[in-house]
């Protein structure tokens, strides 16, 4: 299969337009409106661009109604709630992106992590609508963990390849920490205490390419390897996804909407507004468990 780093992820358009962000990850889509009916074509393009960039975006985006929210994320699959954010009043698949000026609780989302894996089927993609953002910071920044895995040697590969590790939402809300940091649901311990196992190798379900799945939110240990052992391959495995080759930085207006891999890229709030008020809504998609 040719290397993520050679693709060429302009050609073959002629519906859309796709411009990359950098030559890691991210592209800016135009000559789309996703408040009116998209046809099987422009939706084909906007899934193939999808694949070959991990996170598109697309501004000035108006009238992207709740409807409209959910009409276009369910071209990426079914629809999946998170358990712990709120949504909003009629709409239960649209989910609450929320920071008040005043709040001095720390930003959820800082540090690169895949969304939710200590569920059995984590969400595969996450749509984000920006509604009432600062007019500066408050980006989201990304990173490809297939070029995480791609430049790993070929020894490390098969050897990960043989791996599975142990994610939970202990460090969220679980029985040893205060739900009282964040701003989410009352959520039941026990839940956040649960367990669950997902290989550190993924093979993603439309591409074919290979990648780890592993963060530092939700991955406890690797199963089978000393604390320490596993301590220090989680540690190396989180610095590499994260170098910045690998990464692209996304900022917001308001009426940006924006789709992220949530098993193929990490990503990370950037927490430079403090004193600022932000406003974004929410959809994800899922049902699938990693294998």
């Amino acid at each position: 299969m040719q290397s993520w780093s050679s693709l060429d992820r302009t050609a073959g358009y002629s519906r859309i337009g796709v411009r990359p962000l950098n030559g890691a990850v991210g592209a800016e889509i135009t000559g789309v409106q996703l408040s009116e009916p998209l046809d099987a074509e422009v939706q084909a393009e906007i899934k193939r661009a999808f694949a070959e960039n991990l996170v598109i975006f697309l501004r000035g985006q108006k009238n992207f109604t709740p409807e409209a929210h959910v009409a276009f994320s369910s071209i990426f699959g079914p629809m999946q709630r998170i358990p712990h954010i709120f949504n909003i009043e009629g709409h239960p698949e649209v989910q609450i992106v929320e920071r008040l000026a005043d709040d001095k609780r720390r930003v959820v989302g800082e540090g690169f992590h895949n969304d939710s894996t200590f569920m059995d089927t984590p969400p595969t993609t996450v749509t984000m609508h920006a509604i009432n953002v600062p007019d500066f910071g408050g980006d989201t920044a990304f990173a490809n963990l297939y070029l995480a895995y791609e430049t790993l040697s070929p020894v490390m590969q098969q050897w990960l390849g043989t791996l599975s590790a142990v994610h939970s939402a202990a460090k969220l809300f679980g029985s040893g920490v205060s739900q009282k940091g964040v701003m989410m649901k009352d959520m039941d311990t026990k839940e956040g205490d649960r367990e669950v196992t997902h290989p550190v190798v993924c093979t993603h379900p439309v591409s074919g390419r290979k990648y780890v799945f592993i963060n530092s939110v939700y991955t406890q240990r690797i199963v089978g390897l000393e604390p320490a052992e596993s301590r220090a391959i989680l540690d190396y495995l989180i610095r590499h996804a994260s170098q910045m080759a690998f990464t692209g930085r996304v900022s917001y207006e308001n009426d940006t909407v924006l789709v992220w891999d949530n098993w193929a890229a990490h990503h990370s709030a950037v927490a430079d507004y403090q004193g600022k008020y932000r406003y974004m809504q929410r959809v994800t998609t899922g049902g699938l468990k990693p294998s």
